[in-house]
């Protein structure tokens, strides 16, 4: 049975041959604060998994920034609605990643007319951004998203996920 003071002079010995390691030890432990530290805003900000959601850069629509969804209905403008779950928000941007883009000679003249849903993705602001609003045009008749000045297809996936939205929005505007 090892006695107190021998477990003392083993531990003594162990830290000693450790001194010759102190350099070593020392950037390994800063290495590993550094990371545990930078780690989640650099993936937050989406820097390791570039992503470019409706062929905008993502320097400029960062889809990891966009924490709520506001809408407006062609049918009834004066009452807005608000969504706020960003697992679905993220589902729904991650979509849009694979929109089509639509040439400007396909005959889109006819959209004027069709029920359309104004969205509103609003990104919080960071120390990486300033707090901006991105507005988004969707027709369900047609499928067809525009954003900005261009016009996109959108597949099943994000009719799924646009229709999930709009069902569990709530009445008014965010704070």
């Amino acid at each position: 049975m090892l006695s107190f003071s021998s477990l003392v002079f083993s531990w003594r010995m162990r830290l000693s041959r450790l001194k010759t390691h102190k350099i070593s030890l020392s950037i390994g432990a800063l290495f590993i604060i550094a990371i545990s530290l930078l780690g989640p805003p650099v993936y937050q900000e989406s820097w390791l998994d570039p992503f470019s959601t409706l062929n905008i850069p993502n320097r400029e629509l960062r889809p990891h920034a966009i924490n709520k969804v506001g809408i407006l209905n062609s049918d009834d403008p004066f009452h807005p609605y608000y969504y706020i779950n960003e697992g679905k928000i993220q589902d729904l941007l991650q979509n849009l990643q694979r929109a089509t883009a639509l040439s400007s000679d396909q005959d889109l003249g006819t959209l004027e007319s069709q029920k359309k849903l104004y969205f509103t993705l609003h990104r919080a602001p960071s120390r990486y951004h300033t707090e901006e609003d991105y507005t988004l045009q969707y027709y369900p008749a047609k499928s067809i998203v525009r954003f900005g000045q261009q016009t996109f297809r959108i597949n099943e996936s994000t009719i799924y996920a646009f229709s999930q939205i709009t069902d569990s929005m709530t009445s008014g505007w965010w704070k």
